[in-house]
């Protein structure tokens, strides 16, 4: 990143966590590679989140809290999705959407990435209730407080990302038009203040708090025959396993460039943009994971998706014995009718 004080603009492709938009380079790994793999990286994620929403919303009927918390992550994870087909157009040309769609994609980058590990942390917290404290967890676990806990996520996702949605704005230098992090002319502490940011509520916090929950979990299911509590437990593991797998590179390659603004290193600035489009990939895959984790993690939710496409295959079984039926009748009537005119016509000869 260009720390000099005649520097004050900030392309989104050099900037942090915000930056779903990067350098347009002629290597082939860049502009080639990297495009496809975002492509199928939204297509996959698309199908498999809408699928979870589907089962949750149409076959488990949001019963329970962990469905509620499991439908915001589906819904965190589509809204970054959605920026992923303005990434590869980015990635190929300039950017020709206008300011307006530059502050929206970037803000929903950010509130789906912060609202991704809340709901994981709330999911995690709210085991650790219903498990560690049962008597407890009945007066706090209702339906109406986990309402109330996914209107505060989602409201501190969107708080946190108001920074970008201030900052970031199309900008054009010599015909080269930019979704761009615009901060004011020698205020480099705004980039910093952005990284601790997502360094801080992206991972610390989160962490020290999914550490507690699941030590106390485990230890008291450690003499557990509950295979209940253990196949839960076991599928929001997975989940944290998974987010941190994808995101804890990001945020470290993020702390290094914390370093190196603050004069830490002398100038590794080029292998810092190749980690860090190495980790943004790996990031990016975490998003279509989750339904895939749901599938094969959760015994529930495989029986739900198989009812879902039984009950597919069934409707168009009757539909395609419908359609059958009616052509039937009209080839019926057309030879009735043909045979009727026929008669009328022997007689009257």
């Amino acid at each position: 990143m260009d720390t000099t004080e005649n520097t004050s603009s900030i392309s989104m492709e050099e900037y942090d966590y915000s930056s779903v938009y990067f350098v347009k380079t002629l290597d082939p790994i860049y502009s080639i590679f990297q495009p496809t793999l975002y492509a199928i990286i939204f297509s996959c994620g698309l199908v498999g989140n809408s699928l979870v929403l589907w089962v949750l919303i149409c076959f488990k009927k949001m019963n329970s809290l962990t469905d509620l918390y499991l439908l915001n992550m589906a819904i965190s994870d589509l809204m970054f999705i959605l920026s992923l087909p303005f990434v590869v157009y980015q990635r190929l040309n300039n950017w020709v959407f206008g300011d307006f769609m530059c502050k929206m994609l970037s803000a929903m980058f950010n509130v789906g990435f912060f609202s991704g590990i809340f709901f994981i942390t709330v999911l995690s917290v709210d085991r650790y209730l219903a498990i560690v404290h049962v008597v407890l967890s009945l007066k706090f676990r209702t339906m109406k407080l986990g309402l109330i806990v996914t209107f505060v996520v989602w409201s501190f996702s969107f708080l946190l990302s108001a920074m970008i949605f201030l900052f970031v704005r199309e900008e054009t230098n010599n015909t080269f038009t930019d979704c761009t992090v615009s901060y004011p002319e020698g205020q480099e502490y705004w980039s910093i203040l952005s990284y601790l940011e997502v360094n801080i509520f992206g991972l610390v916090i989160p962490l020290l708090m999914l550490v507690f929950c699941y030590s106390q979990i485990i230890r008291n299911l450690h003499n557990s025959r509950n295979m209940q509590k253990r196949y839960a437990v076991k599928l929001i593991l997975i989940l944290v396993l998974v987010f941190f797998v994808c995101w804890t590179p990001y945020n470290i390659i993020i702390f290094l460039r914390i370093l190196n603004l603050l004069g830490a290193f002398d100038d590794p600035e080029k292998k810092l943009e190749t980690a860090m489009e190495i980790s943004q990939t790996i990031s990016f895959l975490h998003c279509c994971l989750n339904p895939i984790i749901y599938t094969f993690a959760g015994d529930n939710f495989k029986k739900h998706l198989f009812c879902m496409f039984n009950n597919l295959l069934k409707y168009m079984h009757i539909n395609r014995r419908c359609g059958s039926f009616e052509n039937a009748s009209v080839d019926r009537s057309s030879i009735t009718g043909r045979e009727t005119r026929s008669f009328s016509s022997d007689a009257i000869l």
